[in-house]
Parts: structure tokens; sequence; C-alpha cells
């Protein structure tokens, strides 16, 4: 059930994308013969296109001028509205990655009355993430749904990954989640689980530490925020 499941995070959300031209493909090669160019789209740069290049860790966002030349690796911004070009491309990725788990593929704790919803990135063993979680029915009063993809930081196959997927596979994974955050130990379980691919897909969409928070317009916030702090940041975002 789960074993295609990472092909599609790496190229589902480019699947209509426009075909490099022989010239980027070939300006690509020179510098790194073996990389994959995903997508290709124009840019208020005249001359120069935005590409996509597939790594172990998901999309990279590149320019390069159409004649293959130079390639540039930075973000873009736009100096009038001072709104980060490459970010929102990188936002847009992560969103494609983010939606490719549905309701039976990770575990949420979603309010009745929800006004904003996050994808966490968690680890039964990080500290914060057991801070937030001790929480989270005060992120829920305030319209917060969270909903959980694991990030075992200490990688596949290890302790905390086995607890992942415990958790995972317990017959009430809420309260397997909250008991496991609270340092209960849960007699080890296993089934057909999609914990190695939430962890590949926080690799994907730049997690390097729990909690990482990924908004519903791809957003990425890296930690820790308390309930009302994340709230007025939401908000902040929103207006934006």
């Amino acid at each position: 059930m789960y074993k295609t499941l990472t092909l599609f995070l790496i190229t589902s959300f480019m699947a209509n994308a426009k075909e490099p031209s022989k010239e980027i493909l070939a300006g690509v090669k020179n510098l790194a013969p073996t990389a994959k160019v995903s997508s290709v789209e124009k840019t208020p740069i005249k001359g120069v296109s935005e590409i996509v290049i597939e790594t172990g860790r998901g999309g990279e966002v590149y320019y390069i001028s159409n004649d293959g030349k130079y390639l540039l690796n930075g973000n873009m911004i736009d100096t009038t509205s001072r709104e980060d070009l490459t970010e929102n491309k990188k936002a847009g990725i992560r969103k494609g990655i983010i939606g490719k788990f549905g309701e039976n593929q990770r575990i949420d704790f979603i309010p009745e009355d929800m006004k904003h919803h996050l994808t966490v990135f968690t680890d039964i063993d990080c500290g914060y993430c057991r801070k937030l979680h001790n929480q989270i029915d005060e992120y829920n009063a305030l319209g917060i749904g969270i909903s959980y993809l694991f990030f075992p930081r200490s990688g596949l196959n290890t302790p905390s990954f086995d607890k992942a997927v415990t958790v995972w596979c317990s017959e009430d994974q809420q309260s397997a989640m909250t008991n496991a955050k609270s340092g209960v130990n849960i007699e080890q379980k296993k089934c057909d689980n999609p914990v190695k691919e939430q962890y590949e897909a926080g690799k994907a969409v730049g997690v390097t530490g729990t909690p990482a928070m990924v908004l519903e317009n791809g957003k990425l916030l890296p930690g820790y925020l308390p309930p009302q702090a994340l709230l007025d940041r939401l908000k902040q975002l929103t207006v934006k």
C-alpha cells in the first residue's frame, strides 16, 4: 500500500511540467552529469528560466539562462512587492508532497471548528514535540487542527523509528501517540505502515529538526510555538 508513495512524493507535483530545452539540459549536464531536470518555467527576468532538479531530498530550485550558460543558486525576490518567488515555488512543492498523505496516512487531532490546519513532523523522543503534544487540547481550542507525520530524527530502523511504527500500528493511534509522548512504554507492534514514507517526505520538504510545521499553503515553520503565539503567527501570515 505504502511502497509506491515515495515515487509519487517526488514526481507527482511536476506531472504537468514543461519539457526543458536542449540548451538548458546541456548546461545542467555540464555541471552535474547525472542531475535530472524535473520542471522548467519562465521567470519575470527575460532570458532566465526556473528549473527544479530532483535530489534525494526532493526538488531543488535553481535559475538558468535560456542558453544554458549560466546557473544561479539563490532566492529570487520581487523588489516591488517584496515577495520571495523562490520560497513560493518551494512552498508549492511542499504542498504537493504533503497533499499525498490522506486521512488514512496521518494521525489527526482536529477540532470541530477548525480555522487553521497544520501538518506537523514529529519525533516521539523529541522534547519540544512532547511539549507541543502536551498542549494539543489548547491548540484545538484555538481552532488549530494538527495532523502528525513521523520524522524519527535518529533515522530509519532505530528505537525512535520503532516507537513511531508502534504508535501507528496501535488500535487507538491518538491514545498511543499521547501515551508514547508521555514516556509510557508501549509493547512494540508491527504492521504495514507509512512511517518510512513520512520520514522521506520530511526530508523532501526540508525538515532538519522537529517539530516542523507545514502550513496549508506549503510554508514551513520550523520549531515549537506555544498555542497563542502560533495562532498569532498564523493570523499574521494569513493577512500577508
